[in-house]
């Protein structure tokens, strides 16, 4: 199976690369912008399976595949532990890579999402189809056997308990609006599952975090990056 991936190659110092995880229906290439605006370090965007431009197997959207691809393309482009930057649904693959190889990670932001895989009841594969991600129609951003495989093959995977396996800071930036999956109680799990977690509020995004206000996204984010990159031994 192919997979897709945007890497804008290495570069020189001693900045964290970012691994960026779209969600559901996302493509790489709408972090195009991501990858300009980070562009004094290397950035890899990745489609995993079903999405964008990788292959869409027939079967194989299980939990494990999906982080599977991630961790494909980690070894094969020799990305050097990297910052996972990951986004709903995308947040769950990151957790999954991090996870399984704790590490190799620098730095984890989850994009308004729970510490778990969550299993999709079997009427969500219409709902998504019928769907419109920013103005473009689910049906259009993935094949209708790739979303029905990620629903079908969905299991719920509580993760809370797993946290602390981590090695690495933790970044969770949610929406304040209608629509954001991170609510105050969500928020409250968080930093009772892993203390040392960074919790940021997009007051005016929903779930959908940077499309509106690009630049309230990134005054979250570039500084952990920097937080990060600070952590980082020197040569």
């Amino acid at each position: 199976m192919r997979l897709h991936a945007l890497d804008t190659g290495a570069r020189e110092g001693t900045r964290a690369p970012a691994l960026v995880i779209p969600g559901m229906g996302e493509s790489a290439e709408e972090y195009e912008w991501l990858l300009d605006v980070l562009g004094d370090r290397r950035v890899v965007a990745v489609d995993v399976r079903g999405r964008g431009r990788s292959d869409a197997p027939a079967s194989g959207y299980r939990w494990e595949d999906h982080y599977g691809d991630v961790a494909a393309v980690v070894s094969e482009l020799a990305v050097d532990h990297p910052v996972v930057v990951a986004f709903s649904r995308g947040s769950s693959y990151g957790l999954g890579y991090a996870l399984s190889a704790p590490a190799a990670v620098r730095g984890l932001v989850i994009g308004d999402y729970g510490a778990r895989h969550v299993g999709l009841p079997p009427e969500m594969a219409d709902r998504q189809l019928a769907s419109v991600l920013r103005g473009v129609p689910m049906s259009e951003r993935m094949p209708e056997h790739a979303v029905r495989g990620v629903v079908e093959e969905s299991v719920e995977v509580p993760l809370w308990g797993r946290l602390g396996e981590l090695e690495c800071p933790v970044l969770v930036i949610r929406g304040g609006r209608r629509g954001g999956l991170v609510n105050e109680e969500v928020a409250a799990q968080w930093q009772a599952a892993l203390p040392g977690v960074e919790l940021a509020l997009l007051a005016e995004a929903g779930h959908d975090l940077w499309s509106y206000d690009r630049e309230a996204y990134l005054a979250v984010l570039l500084p952990f990056l920097e937080r990060v990159d600070r952590a980082v031994p020197q040569p």
